[in-house]
C-alpha cells in the first residue's frame, strides 16, 4: 500500500509528504513498512554516475594486445605454413590429421618432419594405424580411436583379397559391410573393418572391449562363409554387449565434459556400493523376519535397532562403509545418506514389488493355477486374510506362493468371493484359468451352496473345490476320539497331566528329576493339530512308571497343599487303571501313523494321486489291526506296564430281574476284556474306518479323471484313450482331440526308455526337462492342470506362523502395505535371495528425482 503526496514548501506541507529540490516539486511515495522509494530522477542520477566511475575505470585497464609479445603479419603466415607443412606430411605418412595434441615445449616427431622448429604450442600428431591388427588395445588407444572416424577401409582394392579355397577362388565383396534389410534397403555395417596386413575382417567393438570370436581376435578370413558368419555375429549377446559398451564410451569421449562425466560415474559407482550393502543388510532382516528400527536412528547409540547395528557390525571390517558412516553417519535433516528409515522403507517396498512382479509373471506363463485361503487374528485382534496361489513352475514343479495379508475381511462368504476375485483383477489374471481350490472344512468356505467354493464355482466351473487333507484328517480323528466314553476320558486325563504339572515350577522339576535321558515330559494335548496328541500320548507311553512314582510321591507329601494332594491322588488312580494303559499303547500306534501321514499331506510337493494313496494306506492299515489276535497284542504291551486287571470286573454285575417265562440260560456275560475289545477297541477303528473312507471319497471323485496319467504304462492303449477322451470332453476349451492319441505315444516313449519314473511331479518335470512339451503339449497341459489343485491350505497356515514374528507385541501398530512386504520378504525367502542388486538400484533411482545420482540415463 502507497501513501503519496505533492512535495511542497515546508510552510505550506502541512500533513502531506513531500520536498523542494531545484525549485520543483517531488513526488516521493511512502511504502506500507515506513520505508522512503526514491523518484525516477534520483535514480537516473545515481545510474549515471555508475556509469561515468565504470568508463574511467574502463580506460585505465590496458588493452589486450598488451599482454602478447608483438608480431607481424608475415610471422604470422610464416607459422601456418609450417604448420600446414607438418600436418600434410603426417597425413602422408598414413596418420589421421584430425587426432592433434598441442604440448608446450615440446619437439615434434622425426618421422613427421626434420625442418619443424621447437615452438610454444605445436601441434603434433599421435600415430595409430588404419589397420586393426596393428591397435595396441588400452584405454589410450581407445580414447584417440573414438575420437576421430574409424575408416572401414571399404575403398581398399578388394582384389587383392583373393584366396584358394580347393578349386575355387573367393574375394571379398563389399556387399558384406551392408546388411540387406527385409524392406529392401540397405544399411551399412558400421562395426566392420578391414585388414590389408591380415587381409581378414575385424569387430571394432569387439576388437576393442574383449570380444572372444574370431572376428575380435585373429579376424575373419573366410570368404566362403564370411555373410553367414557376420550375420550370426551381429546378433549375438557378445557383439551386443561390446556395442554397447562402445557407444557409450563413444558419448563420453566425445564430450566437452568429459571430466565431468568421469566425476559424474565416480559418484554414482559410490552411491551404488553403499546402496548395495544397504540392500544386503535389508533382505538379510527381512529374509528372518526381524524388527529394522530402534527408539534411536543414530549410529553409535545401543538402541538403534537391528538395520543400524548391522551396518555398524559390516563396517568394522568394510572401510568404504566405514569412511561413509563418518561422513553420512547422522547428517540430520536435509542431508543425503541412504542409511536412514525412509530409504529402507522405499528399499523394502521396491523388493516387494519385484518379487511379486516375479510370481504374477510366473504365473501368468504357467497359465493353470488354484487358490488357497486361511484366515487368523493377529497380535492386535485384527482378522487376517492369508491368499496363496499355486501352480506349475517353468521346470514342471508345483509351488505355492505368498501373495499377501487381506486384513478385515470378515467371514461371510460374500465378502469373500469379492477380496479373492478383486486380487486377481488388480493383478489381472484371469479366473477362468483357476482350476482348484482349497479351504478348511468350515461352512462359509466349504459349503455346496453359498460358501465360498460354491460361489467361485459359478464364475469358473472348473475350479474345483479340493478339502484341505491335513484338515480332514485332523477332523477323522477329533471324531474318533468323541465317539467312546473310554476315548474321551483318556485325552481328558493326559491334558489334565499336562496342566497338574506345568502349573508349578516344582512339580515340574520334580517330572524332570525322573525322566532318565532321552525321555520326553508331559506335552500338552489340546492342540488344533492331531501330531499334539501324538506327542502326548507317546510322552506317556515313554514314561509312564516315572509318572505315576511322581504323582504317589506328591499325594504323600505333607508339605503340599491338600487340593494338590487330592489332585494327584486323583490322577494316579486314573493312570493306575488297566483300561488306561491299553489306551495309551493302542492310540500311541493310530496317532504315530496319523502323524506321518500329516506331515506328508503338508508338502508341498504332493498331487492328488498321493492323497488318495496315503488315505487308502490308513484304510488298509485299520482293516489290518480289527481283529482279536492285534487286540491281544495290545494288551500284552499294556501288561509290561501294569498288570491285567479290567475296573469293570472289580465292580460287581447287577442282576437283571427276570419275568415270569424267562430263565437265565441264554445270557452273556461280558467280562473287562470283551467290554474293552468290543465297546471301545472295534467301536474305535470302525469309526476311523468309516471317516477316512468318507474323507477319502471328496479327493477319489476329483483323481479318477486323472489317475491314468500316473499308470500309462500298466494301462491298455484302449484304456487310455477311452479315459483321456473323457478328461478331453471335459476340458474342450483346453485339450485338443488329439489328447487320446498324444497319451498312446507318449505310453510308447515311457516304454522305449526304460526309466522308472514314480509320480505326477516326476513325470512332469521330466518333460519339461527334455524340452517334450513341445511333442506332447496337451499332456502337459493336463499334468500342469493336476498339479495345480491345491492339496492342502497349510502354506496358508504356515503364513501364520510368520505373521506372529513379524507383528509381534512390539509391533502390534504395524499394518497395511508394511505388513504385506515383511511378510512377502520372510515367506518367499528363495525368490528375495535371487533378486538383483543392479536392478533394485535402477528401481531406486528412476522412482522419483534422487538427491544423488544412480544411474547415467538421461
Amino acid at each position: 500500500m502507497y501513501e503519496v503526496g505533492f512535495a511542497l514548501p515546508k510552510k505550506r506541507r502541512g500533513g502531506l509528504l513531500g520536498m523542494v529540490v531545484e525549485g520543483k516539486y517531488e513526488i516521493r511515495c511512502k511504502m506500507s513498512d515506513s520505508r522512503s522509494r526514491l523518484s525516477g530522477y534520483k535514480y537516473k542520477k545515481i545510474a549515471e554516475e555508475k556509469k561515468n566511475q565504470l568508463n574511467n575505470l574502463v580506460q585505465k585497464i590496458p588493452k589486450i594486445d598488451y599482454f602478447f609479445k608483438p608480431t607481424t603479419f608475415l610471422n604470422e603466415v610464416e607459422n601456418y605454413e609450417s604448420t600446414q607443412k607438418t600436418l600434410a606430411s603426417c597425413s602422408n605418412s598414413g596418420t589421421s590429421t584430425t587426432d592433434v595434441t598441442y604440448i608446450q615445449n615440446v619437439t615434434s616427431s622425426e618421422s613427421c618432419s626434420n625442418n619443424t622448429t621447437e615452438k610454444d604450442n605445436v601441434p603434433i600428431v599421435d600415430s595409430i594405424s588404419e589397420d586393426p591388427a596393428e591397435w595396441v588395445i588400452n584405454d589410450l588407444t581407445i580414447d584417440r580411436l573414438l575420437l576421430k572416424e574409424i575408416k572401414q577401409n571399404i575403398d581398399y582394392d578388394l582384389l587383392s583379397t583373393k584366396l584358394e579355397f580347393g578349386n575355387k577362388t573367393r574375394y571379398l565383396k563389399k556387399s558384406v559391410f551392408y546388411r540387406k534389410l527385409l524392406n529392401g534397403e540397405q544399411q551399412l555395417r558400421k562395426f566392420l573393418i578391414y585388414s590389408r596386413s591380415k587381409n581378414a575382417v575385424f569387430c571394432i567393438p569387439c576388437r576393442l572391449f574383449g570380444g572372444s570370436t574370431k572376428l575380435a581376435t585373429e579376424g575373419l578370413m573366410d570368404w566362403r562363409n564370411v555373410i553367414k558368419i557376420v550375420k550370426q555375429h551381429e546378433v549375438s549377446k557378445e557383439h551386443t554387449n561390446c556395442q554397447i559398451v562402445f557407444l557409450r564410451r563413444s558419448n563420453n569421449i566425445g564430450r566437452i565434459d568429459s571430466d565431468l562425466c568421469i566425476q559424474i560415474n565416480n559418484e554414482i559407482d559410490y552411491w551404488k556400493n553403499v546402496l548395495k550393502r544397504v540392500i544386503a543388510v535389508i533382505k538379510k532382516l527381512g529374509s528372518r523376519g526381524l524388527p529394522f528400527r530402534g527408539s534411536v536412528e543414530k549410529f553409535g547409540s545401543q538402541n538403534n535397532g537391528n538395520f543400524m547395528m548391522c551396518l555398524e557390525l559390516i563396517s568394522e571390517f568394510d572401510p568404504f562403509l566405514s569412511n561413509h558412516i563418518v561422513q553420512h553417519g547422522n547428517p540430520g535433516s536435509g542431508h543425503t545418506s541412504y542409511l536412514s528409515s525412509t530409504t529402507c522403507d522405499e528399499i523394502i517396498t521396491l523388493i516387494t514389488t519385484q518379487v511379486t512382479n516375479v510370481i504374477i509373471k510366473e504365473i501368468k506363463s504357467a497359465k493353470y493355477f488354484s487358490i488357497v485361503i486361511d484366515s487368523t487374528p493377529d497380535i492386535s485382534h485384527t482378522d487376517q486374510l492369508a491368499y496363496v496361489i499355486r501352480y506349475v513352475r517353468d521346470d514342471g514343479f508345483p509351488v505355492e506362493r505368498f501373495m499377501c495379508f487381506l486384513p478385515n475381511i470378515g467371514h461371510k462368504s460374500e465378502t469373500l468371493e469379492t477380496a479373492v476375485l478383486s486380487f486377481l483383477t488388480k493383478h489381472d489374471i484371469d479366473i477362468n484359468n483357476c482350476r482348484g481350490q482349497s479351504y478348511d472344512n468350515a461352512a462359509n468356505m466349504s459349503g455346496i451352496y453359498s460358501g465360498l467354493q460354491a460361489r467361485i464355482v459359478k464364475k469358473n466351473p472348473y475350479a474345483y473345490y479340493v478339502p484341505c487333507a491335513a484338515h480332514s484328517l485332523n477332523l477323522v480323528g477329533t471324531c474318533v476320539a468323541e465317539c467312546v466314553k473310554e476315548g474321551l476320558s483318556f485325552f481328558n486325563t493326559i491334558q489334565h497331566l499336562y496342566s497338574f504339572f506345568s502349573a508349578s515350577t516344582r512339580r515340574w522339576d520334580i517330572l524332570k528329576s525322573s525322566l532318565t535321558l532321552g525321555k520326553k515330559v508331559v506335552k500338552r494335548a489340546d492342540g488344533t493339530r492331531w501330531s499334539a496328541r501324538h506327542e502326548a500320548c507317546d510322552s506317556l507311553y515313554q514314561n509312564y512308571d516315572g509318572i505315576m512314582k511322581n504323582l504317589s510321591l506328591l499325594e504323600e507329601d505333607n508339605f503340599e497343599k491338600a487340593t494338590t494332594r487330592c489332585e494327584a491322588a486323583g490322577l494316579r488312580r486314573q493312570l493306575d487303571r488297566f483300561e488306561t494303559v491299553f489306551m495309551t499303547v493302542f492310540w500311541n500306534t493310530i496317532l504315530e501313523r496319523f502323524n506321518s501321514t500329516s506331515k506328508e499331506l503338508q508338502k508341498v510337493n504332493i498331487d492328488l494321486g498321493i492323497v488318495v494313496k496315503l488315505y487308502e494306506s490308513l484304510i488298509n492299515f485299520i482293516t489290518s489291526i480289527r481283529n482279536d489276535k492285534c487286540f491281544n497284542e495290545y494288551v500284552i504291551l499294556a501288561k509290561k506296564i501294569k498288570s491285567e486287571e479290567y475296573e469293570f470286573d472289580k465292580v460287581r454285575t447287577k442282576k437283571r430281574k427276570l419275568q415270569a417265562d424267562e430263565t437265565r440260560e441264554n445270557e452273556v456275560h461280558m467280562t473287562g476284556s470283551d467290554k474293552l475289545r468290543i465297546e471301545t477297541y472295534f467301536t474305535i477303528l470302525d469309526r476311523v474306518k468309516s471317516e477316512l473312507e468318507k474323507r477319502c471319497a471328496a479327493y477319489t471323485n476329483t483323481f479318477d479323471k486323472y489317475d491314468f496319467l500316473t499308470n500309462l504304462i500298466l494301462l491298455s492303449p484302449e484304456e487310455i484313450t477311452q479315459k483321456a477322451n473323457k478328461l478331453q470332453e471335459l476340458y474342450s476349451d483346453d485339450l485338443e482331440k488329439s489328447f487320446a492319441c498324444e497319451c498312446v505315444h507318449f505310453r510308447a516313449y515311457l516304454q522305449s526308455i526304460n526309466t522308472n519314473i514314480d509320480g505326477v511331479i516326476e513325470l512332469s518335470i521330466h518333460l519339461r526337462g527334455n524340452n517334450l512339451d513341445t511333442v506332447f503339449p496337451n499332456v502337459d497341459i493336463a499334468l500342469r492342470m493336476l498339479l495345480c489343485m491345491a492339496i492342502t491350505n497349510c502354506s496358508a497356515e504356515r503364513s501364520f506362523s510368520t505373521l506372529k514374528r513379524v507383528k509381534n507385541y512390539l509391533r502390534a501398530s504395524m499394518e497395511g502395505d508394511k505388513l504385506n512386504s515383511l511378510s512377502l520378504l520372510a515367506i518367499e525367502t528363495e525368490l528375495v535371495n535371487k533378486m538383483d542388486f543392479d536392478a533394485i538400484i535402477d528401481d531406486f533411482a528412476t522412482q522419483k528425482s534422487r538427491r544423488k545420482p544412480m544411474s547415467t540415463r538421461h
